[in-house]
């Protein structure tokens, strides 16, 4: 999911604002096709500075993206003479132009500055082809820094087909759209698309959640897509007592990866936006797992806000991994039940045992290996659903069933509307002392701060849970050199030594599923320049807990 950014936030509802209004930003949108390349012509409008200098915002650097400044193209200043400098550091456009101008007026192009076959990985970059486009708001509009939010918006789409289906984080629109009293950094951390998507509204108790999809799927029908939709975000509304956001929308584009089941998404202002590899890996419950974690941060990371972003990352992503896989499994989510949960909650006790930072504390998931270390990535997101886990089974213990992490979780939030409270650690602690009476100081400190890992065995065996002492888990069998093209190490007991591979092997293409370990892996070298396929089952067996499928660890569960 890298990286995947969580920013999701409340409706702003579409309302008419003053044409006179010196905070309005007016845009005009047309689609542009030549027959060597298609473009979005932008015309924009809004008060200039009155010190001679106006400064746009259109971040150089966003979500792992660089040199976003290279989509302008011809930027103009059509009602003055002006000199146009752009500052990628900062992130802003300089336009220095006469002190007594009172309004700007500019046009400049975004053109698509990647290939054609968008790959996930280009995800955050926009697509702009013959058939439609995809772009987020930070790499379409330009904003002006000295206007206070919030500000009005303005947009005009003119010169698209009749026919041309329109859906933005701001309502699936008829080619005129304003929207009132919104914060710059809302409006950019917003979705458009717009050509071939097929568009479904749902209807969920009264309010709107509109889904675009583009393409035909290899692996999934269109309903099938729908149907996980609303049971996803109808049971989480339930879950949160929160019915309150009248328009959502969902859209799920294609990229053509020709293996791997790659998919990402990104929670934004109204809006949740997907891209996946239209491929025969793509696997739908991915997708439900993508759909629910990301839509719980409508809560669980909107509403309810951290006091330090990567300090309380084990409440933001741990405990929303923890709900996600209990609310699919509670809610029968695309027929996923119990079994469903037993099996993912196995999956992050695997891997958090077995990852080479398992023990790191948790002040050493800061923002440079948060962004820039897979495993200091996922740490908080295992570490963090571990010990929801933990932590639920004993309040419920504790009150005899009565209560459990669901009272923390709602009154945390009720917390968060009422007085704007933020999460923090010593916070967490308090609540659930004085909802349950539970001092869960000295655990918060070993297992959260600390880092040390929780005695699964005895825990299991002290709440009566049926569970293997040992667990499968993957293993590749061999290490790679820093550039990944040899085989730098192999462990000799490894499925990869058997078959034949060897330290020094040159690794050609590769493929497995490190989440799969049953899945075959197929991996081809050259050895002696003569190329040769081999293929194994990348697992072994290891000391680690694992639960059980049976209906006394259900009870536990209280499922």
């Amino acid at each position: 999911m890298k990286k995947i950014l969580i920013l999701l936030i409340s409706l702003l509802f579409i309302s008419s604002c003053s044409e006179n209004n010196p905070k309005t930003v007016s845009f005009t949108i047309s689609k542009i096709t030549k027959q060597e390349n298609d473009y979005l012509k932008i015309e924009l409008e809004s008060a200039s500075d009155k010190n001679g200098e106006t400064f746009f915002v259109f971040e150089n650097k966003k979500w792992g993206e660089d040199n976003l400044h290279n989509l302008i193209k011809e930027l103009t200043v059509l009602n003055a003479d002006a000199k146009i400098s752009f500052e990628k550091d900062s992130g802003w456009i300089k336009i220095k132009h006469p002190k007594h101008l009172k309004k700007l007026h500019l046009t400049y192009k975004i053109k698509q500055d990647t290939d054609s076959v968008l790959s996930v990985y280009e995800a955050f970059r926009p697509v702009i082809t013959k058939k439609g486009f995809s772009a987020f708001g930070h790499n379409l509009f330009m904003l002006p820094k000295h206007l206070e939010s919030p500000i009005n918006i303005k947009i005009k789409w003119i010169n698209f087909p009749k026919d041309y289906v329109l859906i933005n984080s701001f309502g699936e629109c008829n080619f005129y759209q304003e929207i009132k009293n919104i914060k710059t950094s809302r409006f950019h951390s917003s979705k458009f698309v717009g050509g071939d998507y097929k568009k479904y509204n749902i209807y969920i108790k009264g309010n709107k959640l509109t889904f675009g999809i583009k393409d035909n799927w290899k692996t999934f029908s269109d309903s099938t897509m729908v149907t996980i939709l609303k049971s996803t975000v109808r049971s989480q509304r339930d879950f949160w007592q929160d019915h309150s956001q009248k328009y959502f929308s969902v859209t799920l584009s294609p990229s053509y990866e020709e293996n791997y089941g790659n998919f990402l998404g990104t929670g934004l202002t109204n809006s949740f936006s997907t891209i996946a590899a239209n491929n025969k890996d793509l696997q739908v419950e991915n997708l439900v797992y993508l759909f629910n974690h990301e839509l719980q941060h409508n809560w669980n990371g909107h509403t309810i806000l951290k006091e330090n972003e990567e300090e309380q990352y084990w409440f933001s992503e741990g405990f929303t991994d923890y709900y996600t896989i209990k609310n699919i499994a509670k809610n029968h989510i695309y027929n996923l039940d119990k079994s469903y949960f037993t099996r993912k909650m196995n999956e992050f006790i695997k891997k958090h045992y077995t990852s080479p930072v398992k023990e790191a504390p948790n002040s050493a998931i800061n923002h440079d290996n948060f962004w820039s270390n897979p495993d200091y990535e996922k740490l908080p997101y295992r570490r963090g659903a571990i010990f929801a886990f933990y932590l639920d089974i004993k309040i419920q213990k504790a009150t005899k069933n009565q209560k459990s992490l669901d009272d923390v979780m709602l009154f945390i939030k009720s917390e968060a509307v009422k007085k704007g409270q933020k999460i923090n650690n010593k916070y967490f602690v308090e609540v659930v002392k004085n909802l349950f009476n539970m001092d869960i100081k000295l655990e918060f400190e070993n297992y959260i701060e600390q880092g040390k890992l929780i005695n699964l065995t005895a825990f299991f065996n002290e709440n009566g849970f049926d569970f293997s002492p040992t667990s499968i888990v993957f293993d590749k069998g061999f290490k790679f050199t820093k550039d990944r093209k040899y085989i730098k190490e192999i462990d000799k007991n490894s499925n990869a030594f058997k078959v034949g591979l060897r330290k020094g092997d040159k690794i050609v293409p590769l493929r497995y599923d490190s989440n799969r370990p049953n899945f075959k892996a197929k991996i081809k070298v050259i050895k002696n320049k003569k190329e040769k396929i081999f293929e194994y089952i990348p697992k072994k067996e290891i000391l680690i807990p694992s639960l059980i499928d049976t209906e006394n660890n259900y009870q536990k569960l209280n499922f």
